[in-house]
């Protein structure tokens, strides 16, 4: 149950204005938790929207003959505001027609009118992939069937009979029976198709619970069927129209599925009293668990709406980010927080404070787990497939079934992770596309530019991964998580290539992930393509991508966040959680990360709008991170009484760089001292790897940005001529890597294997 939230906060349209078609106006949303009055308005889709009550009574006054002047009269007479026609104009213009609300009398700002329709908040966390199986004419019809069972006088008895039932069943031997019906489960493989079919004929019923709370309230359920939620297939029903009851009434539609597995819960004991079937102890128990699990308000099952109804704010999840900004330290209360009683805000800050840490345990847990765990299914849905097949052909229905059904359990919620991927994949990598291909100018010449520049990428990595065998390996990076070695795994199972073509192949998206990046901050097409160059064909570096080493995700987090960041708050959010992976990923770019965020708090560029105190506090906090992190590197190579030149020449070199960004380049300047961070980790032997792997993309983005300073934009031929001679260096600089491939090549000095990762 979602709803669209407007408040006015002008483009004048033509009037008339006439009602959208099939609108209905509700009236207003009682147990509201608002400081002031909503009103409801139901679309003809189904989505209900939530307006101020001076767009509710602009609506209720425009009957398709009215103009602005003729409503802004109604309107003042009705509310004693101030409003004129022009206001009018506006609010309907900006608020109401891009909601579906109003319908203006010029044909072009309805032609398009369902491309541009305001929809329900889109989170990840909803229901997805909906397939409708029930109708809502057939829903009433169900619904009707068991309002009867919401009624005061049977409710009371059925829950006190259920209380009685469970105690009776937990002190008459139910534990002792719970783990014997667990036996006949293993002793007959059949009765597990049996507690299959309880559970799938429970979740219908669940459902039906709800519709025929909300019919039984006095408004329509919609339609009824099977959706994704997470990475599991879930039922769903569509009680949307129960924002038109009472507090009392949603409250009802929501506790009328757990209501209805209390009813099964009570029939499965009984059952059990009455036959003494134990197995279907195992069920009770089970279904005891997921109807607390319904209870959870952490995600969308039904304790979210139990709470989201109980405090009056319908959509608790969009709260997540207004909360979140307003404890940062010196940052002010979010607008949407102060139109909050003061009761209910606290309340929703405090289910912000439980959730936000559940998420990110259930997430990172998940892609953890994922790589590992993904293969160990696979791999028993294969088994659970060949005792299928054993079955199908020893003629045993039942053995061929249950293996059919195991296999599935295992691969759904494969299913259901993939299409939860490639949905995050489709938000973020649409807008990734469009900035990889987008110029600066008609004249810019970004595509073949582009192409040009993938040749050497491409000609450097494929000779290096060729001659892996022959060229030495840089020493492993720390990796105290073990999560970049479970990442380069998964890359090592996704492309289906040896250890060395995935390495190179990684750092030649790393680099690539630069143009974006450089087109961002407004470099022309020579430049950026330089970036890339610079990046991805320097025969020392894609070597050291070839070794596998577990560092180089890292570096592909961190221009993932790069890119996202700045580009509204649902990528927000995705980068702060890039950078979170690729510090949990390499110390090396954890100590960067926040040598960077210092600087660019500093200097304004990190959190622009927090106050002064805010912005002290975090470049403080993140200068002492980087500070720490550096001295813990230090002491681990034993180097904290006795710097050597070795040591203080990246450092000095460091130094120079962060003074010709301040210079030349003051945007790029808080990279200038991520550069001089990893020049200095570079030092040290058992941090060099990991930083020369990050370095790479962050000294190719600084030099790409200094010879734009340098050279002057006005004769673009120099930047052309310079990435020309640029690539032919690096080009004539590996001659290393050609031996090596051509050495790989001849039969006779062919050694098997290569260093890094395993071979696929």
């Amino acid at each position: 149950m979602q709803t669209l939230v407007l408040d006015p906060p002008t483009q004048l349209v033509a009037a008339p204005f006439r009602p959208a078609d099939g609108i209905e106006l509700v009236g207003p949303y009682q147990g509201s938790g608002y400081t002031d009055q909503r009103y409801v308005v139901v679309r003809a889709d189904g989505q209900v929207v939530q307006l101020s009550e001076l767009l509710f009574l602009i609506v209720s006054a425009i009957d398709g003959r009215s103009g602005a002047a003729e409503l802004a009269e109604r309107v003042v007479a009705e509310t004693g505001e101030d409003l004129t026609a022009t206001d009018v104009d506006a609010l309907v213009r900006e608020r109401l027609v891009p909601a579906g609300l109003v319908e203006t009398g010029s044909g072009s700002d309805n032609d398009d009118r369902s491309e541009r329709l305001e929809q329900r908040p889109d989170h990840l966390l909803m229901l997805r992939f909906r397939l409708p199986v029930v109708p809502p004419s057939v829903t009433w019809v169900i619904a009707g069937m068991f309002t009867w069972l919401h009624r005061p006088p049977v409710v009371v008895p059925v829950l006190v009979a259920v209380l009685v039932l469970d105690l009776v069943v937990l002190f008459g031997g139910g534990i002792a029976g719970a783990l014997a019906g667990a036996g006949e489960m293993v002793a007959n493989p059949a009765l597990v198709l049996a507690v299959l079919g309880l559970f799938l004929a429970t979740g219908a019923f669940h459902e039906a619970g709800h519709v025929s709370a909300c019919r039984y309230g006095g408004a329509r359920p919609g339609a009824m069927g099977l959706g994704v939620y997470l990475v599991w297939p879930a039922f769903y029903s569509t009680v949307t129209d129960s924002y038109r009851l009472s507090r009392a009434g949603r409250l009802r539609t929501d506790l009328g599925g757990v209501y209805f597995n209390a009813i099964v819960l009570g029939g499965l004991a009984a059952t059990w009293l009455l036959t003494g079937t134990d197995w279907l102890l195992v069920v009770l128990a089970l279904l005891h668990l997921e109807t607390a699990r319904q209870f959870l308000p952490m995600i969308r099952l039904d304790g979210y709406y139990i709470l989201s109804d109980i405090v009056g704010v319908p959509d608790l999840f969009s709260y997540l980010g207004p909360v979140l900004r307003s404890r940062l330290p010196g940052a002010a209360p979010d607008p949407k927080l102060t139109r909050l009683r003061p009761g209910v805000r606290r309340t929703v800050e405090l289910w912000v404070a439980l959730v936000v840490p559940f998420l990110v345990v259930f997430l990172g847990g998940f892609l953890l787990a994922a790589p590992v765990v993904v293969p160990e299914m696979l791999g028993g849905a294969r088994g659970f497939l060949g005792d299928a097949a054993a079955g199908v052909r020893d003629g045993i229905a039942v053995e061929a079934v249950l293996g059919t059904v195991r296999a599935a359990l295992l691969v759904l919620p494969i299913v259901g992770g993939a299409l939860l991927l490639g949905l995050v994949l489709s938000l973020l990598g649409a807008p990734l596309l469009r900035r990889l291909v987008e110029t600066r100018d008609a004249g810019d010449r970004a595509l073949p530019t582009l192409a040009g520049t993938l040749l050497p990428v491409l000609l450097v990595g494929a000779l290096t991964a060729a001659g892996a065998s022959q060229l030495p390996a840089a020493a492993a990076s720390a990796d105290p998580l073990g999560l970049g070695e479970r990442q380069t795994a998964a890359l090592l199972a996704l492309t289906g290539a040896s250890g060395p073509v995935t390495g190179v192949l990684l750092g030649a998206v790393t680099a690539v992930l630069l143009w974006p990046m450089a087109r961002r901050i407004g470099l022309p097409a020579p430049i950026a393509g330089l970036a890339v160059v610079l990046a991805g064909a320097v025969p020392p570096l894609v070597v050291v991508h070839a070794a596998g080493d577990p560092a180089a995700p890292a570096a592909f987090w961190l221009l993932v966040a790069a890119l996202l960041a700045g580009r509204g708050p649902a990528a927000g959010r995705g980068a702060y959680l890039a950078c979170a992976v690729a510090a949990l990923t390499s110390p090396v770019a954890a100590v960067a990360l926040a040598a960077f965020v210092a600087h660019a708090a500093h200097t304004g560029q990190l959190g622009p709008r927090l106050r002064p105190a805010g912005r002290w506090t975090l470049v403080v906090v993140a200068g002492t991170a980087a500070a720490l992190g550096g001295a813990v590197f230090a002491g681990r190579a034993g180097v904290v009484q006795e710097l050597g030149a070795m040591q203080l020449a990246p450092v000095a070199a460091g130094a120079v760089l962060v003074l010709l960004t301040v210079r030349f380049r003051r945007p790029l300047a808080p990279l200038g001292t991520a550069a001089a961070v990893l020049l200095a980790a570079s030092a040290f032997p058992d941090t060099r790897t990991a930083a020369v792997l990050l370095l790479g993309p962050v000294l190719a983005m600084l030099a790409a940005g200094l010879a734009d300073r340098v050279l002057d934009r006005e004769r673009p031929v120099r930047a052309g001529a310079l990435l020309g001679v640029t690539v032919a260096v690096l080009l004539a600089a590996s001659g290393p890597v050609v031996t090596a491939a051509a050495t790989s090549a001849a039969p006779a000095a062919s050694v098997p294997g290569a260093p890094g990762w395993a071979g696929g």
